[in-house]
């Protein structure tokens, strides 16, 4: 029995009762006490308990050695003596609570095996996972079924792979913590296992979702389905990447790849906050330019203009794009006259030498609002 369970135990019979609690290990140690002087100490009475397994009632201080006047009972655990737990006063006081007592030990270290279990499980879930996913062994396919048929994880139906994060607002204190991603982490399997081949782990700051094809419909209604709850619940964001079906292994690898880059278009852009690999277009490309590309590019397309001419445009030209063009639309958006507007493009095609109204001016000045927006975003 560990200590800090047999700590969790008396701490939590001392609330029920007010008397005094010890359990004692089957070296007959006292190994956790609401009388801390008496921890580490040797109990006689345990002894005794351990050899009849049976309650031992002690009628006075040092009937045994390290004994007080109290009751001794056994506590079994799948049929074997696991402790025993002690309960400080005289029989009357104490001894109706006897029974009840040694129940409720039982009782919490069954709870407790379950949940050390539950971590043994997962832990090896996660495992198995990563390897998958992170190629950390280059397994035979029979050793990768064994594994798999142990873990009851199976390898060979068709799987989505959706990676998720929560996104940190640092302005806001946003922050994501241990205790919170652990809520987070059994908020969503909340959702996804009622199919017990719909898997999570938590690797890092990602959870990731190996889901069962078959058994959803529609992977991106479940994430906004997620991601609605948890901002009820939690007040938080949860940004998520879906890669593409995969039937095998190797597939599997590539659909949490797809995912993972399609998640970090979703945390670089903040345009949205489910995205489909399969639905990026130029955020796809973008994602692949370095940094220093991306910097050179926005340098050449604004040189003559200050920052805060361009964050001016921006918002004109997210407006543009998003009509189509249209004057009149984005004019009204922006309530302005078309001609205000008119003369503002006619000004921008002065400072960069690019013409929205022009399709290949255009396409350069769409590629710079959305890199623009990446640089500003990270």
């Amino acid at each position: 029995m560990p200590e800090y369970l047999a700590r969790d135990i008396v701490e939590n019979i001392k609330e029920i009762i007010n008397q005094d609690i010890n359990y004692i290990d089957t070296d007959a140690v006292i190994i956790a006490s609401t009388n801390i002087s008496r921890v580490g100490t040797f109990h006689g009475g345990a002894r005794r308990v351990l050899k009849k397994k049976d309650e031992v009632i002690i009628q006075y201080d040092g009937e045994y050695e390290g004994t007080k006047q109290g009751i001794n009972l056994p506590v079994f655990f799948q049929n074997d003596i696991v402790g025993v737990i002690g309960i400080t006063g005289s029989e009357e006081e104490v001894g109706k609570y006897g029974k009840i007592i040694k129940q409720m030990t039982e009782i919490l270290i069954k709870e407790a095996y379950v949940v050390e279990q539950e971590k043994i499980e997962r832990e090896s879930r996660k495992q198995f996972i990563e390897e998958l996913l992170y190629r950390i062994h280059n397994e035979d396919k029979r050793t990768l079924n064994m594994r798999s048929e142990l873990l009851n994880i199976r390898i060979d139906i068709p799987r989505i792979v959706m990676v998720a994060r929560i996104y940190q607002d640092y302005d806001n204190n946003a922050v994501s913590t241990p205790l919170l991603q652990e809520k987070v982490y059994n908020f969503i399997r909340s959702y996804i296992d009622f199919n017990k081949q719909n898997l999570i782990i938590q690797s890092g700051m990602n959870y990731i979702l190996i889901l069962d094809k078959k058994s959803l419909n529609d992977i991106s209604s479940l994430a906004e389905s997620i991601h609605d709850s948890i901002k009820d619940k939690y007040e938080i964001k949860l940004c998520f990447g879906i890669g593409r079906c995969s039937i095998d292994v190797d597939e599997m690898r590539k659909s949490y790849e797809e995912a993972k880059k399609a998640l970090d278009v979703v945390l670089v852009t903040k345009e949205k906050y489910v995205m489909n690999y399969s639905d990026l277009d130029t955020d796809l490309l973008l994602n692949e330019v370095s940094d220093l590309t991306k910097d050179t590019f926005i340098d050449g397309v604004f040189k003559k203009m200050k920052p805060t001419e361009i964050d001016g445009y921006m918002e004109i030209l997210i407006r543009y794009f998003k009509n189509n063009g249209s004057i009149t639309k984005t004019a009204d958006e922006l309530f302005i006259h078309k001609n205000t507007l008119q003369y503002k493009l006619n000004k921008l095609n002065r400072l960069t030498g690019y013409d929205p109204r022009i399709t290949k001016d255009m396409v350069v000045l769409y590629l710079a609002v959305k890199i623009y927006g990446q640089i500003n975003n990270k």
